[in-house]
């Protein structure tokens, strides 16, 4: 049923409208014949489903009020496909390239749909052949497929199954066999990274900024993940992080062609569009993790340099004692050692200042790997950035006689 309702408030949105141009001389037309015209039609308050060309001409002669059916509330994809259909089956329907402009943007609204019930629906949406349909959509059919590999390869890197993946593409098990190993052919995940390193001291003059947020507390540099993985892992294997902060080895582990599973104390706090899974540690190994992983990287708060910088949290292993550190760390060496055959930590040596002593964390925390029987394959010394110390810094430590602490230790250990 139509009512009238205030020329003024109907509320053209352009990318709702399926025409490319509208045609002034039906709109001069119209304004001789305003009274025979049918109601326009709106939704969600104003907004023009269709009869652009009578509110045109009612705008035009001056009119207050324009009769108009109301559709209620509809969301953008219903309003621009109520548009089309009544755009192309009467009054001054669509041209040939309007259509053929719409069925390659309507492709992406019908997504719900198999392809096949796609093209029917454009074909009877648009009033044109199934030929049409076909020859318009190409493009955005393959865009859609290419997009879809795209989505699948970073799920298969997610650490998902086959089978979910193709349960989430609509696609068979093999297609995505198919789709993940053209992916993985690709040269650039066979080639060393940039920032390869010859030597057991790792220094890089500044961190890279693309992978995880580097303004975060601890970040580690995205090129010692690179290196890390590139020395000990191949394409294809699976790394898991069991402190992922911002998630930066997610970032490098996935541009590498590595699988990654990653999590934390706190879910996506600190990088929300990363899959990082809420896991205490110190809780065994995570339910939802691979059972088997090639590398566990860990890279946990370096003991009280760290207190309360990542939450106030006592499990939070920056806000523990020094015995409690050991215990916790003992607890997660445990579960990961139960699934992988080679882990990597990375740790400073923690000052204690008020003592004038350091704390050699990296030794104390190889006690459980030792005690199970595993060997260090390489403990790497990774500087910090010059930039870590101020002058004023240096300048108290010459004074003072005290050394200023400029690196982290990386272990490699395996069984």
């Amino acid at each position: 049923m139509s009512q009238l309702v205030p020329v003024a408030s109907v509320r053209f949105v352009k990318e709702l409208y399926p025409r490319l141009k509208p045609l002034d001389d039906v709109v001069e037309r119209y304004r001789d014949a305003l009274d025979n015209l049918p109601p326009i039609t709106v939704a969600r308050g104003g907004v023009l489903v269709d009869g652009y060309h009578r509110w045109q001409a009612y705008t035009r002669e001056g009119r207050d009020t324009i009769p108009a059916e109301d559709l209620g509330n509809l969301t953008d994809a219903e309003i621009r496909r109520e548009s089309i259909r009544r755009n192309a089956s009467h009054g001054q329907q669509l041209s040939r390239a309007d259509k053929k402009r719409l069925a390659a943007a309507l492709w992406r609204d019908f997504s719900d749909m198999k392809p096949a019930e796609r093209i029917r629906e454009l074909v009877v949406l648009l009033a044109v052949s199934e030929r049409a349909v076909q020859d318009w959509t190409k493009d955005a059919r393959a865009d859609e497929k290419r997009e879809m590999q795209e989505r699948a390869w970073d799920m298969w890197l997610d650490c998902h199954t086959q089978e979910q993946i193709a349960e989430a593409a609509g696609v068979t098990q093999q297609t995505i066999s198919n789709w993940i190993q053209e992916s993985a052919d690709q040269r650039k995940f066979v080639e060393p990274p940039e920032s390869r390193q010859h030597f057991d001291v790792w220094s890089f003059q500044s961190a890279d900024k693309d992978a995880g947020q580097q303004s975060y507390f601890g970040a580690l540099p995205p090129q010692v993940v690179e290196n890390l993985l590139w020395l000990w892992t191949e394409p294809g294997h699976v790394v898991v992080d069991l402190f992922a902060g911002s998630g930066t080895a997610i970032d490098v582990a996935k541009a590498m062609g590595r699988r990654v599973w990653a999590s934390d104390l706190q879910s996506n706090r600190y990088a929300p569009y990363l899959p990082i899974h809420g896991h205490d540690a110190r809780d065994g190994w995570p339910a939802d993790a691979p059972r088997a992983a090639d590398l566990v990287l860990l890279d946990p708060p370096y003991w009280m340099q760290a207190q309360g910088r990542y939450s106030e949290d006592p499990a939070d292993l920056a806000n523990q004692v020094l015995d409690d550190f050991y215990a916790s760390w003992d607890a997660v060496a445990k579960a990961a050692m139960e699934h992988t055959n080679r882990v990597a930590y990375i740790v400073s040596p923690a000052e204690v200042k008020d003592e004038n002593r350091v704390v050699d964390l990296a030794t104390g925390m190889l006690n459980p790997f030792l005690g199970a029987g595993w060997r260090v394959e390489r403990r790497i010394i990774v500087t910090y950035q010059t930039q870590q110390a101020t002058g004023q810094q240096v300048e108290w430590a010459r004074d003072n006689k005290r050394l200023l602490k400029l690196y982290r230790d990386l272990v490699v250990i395996s069984k």
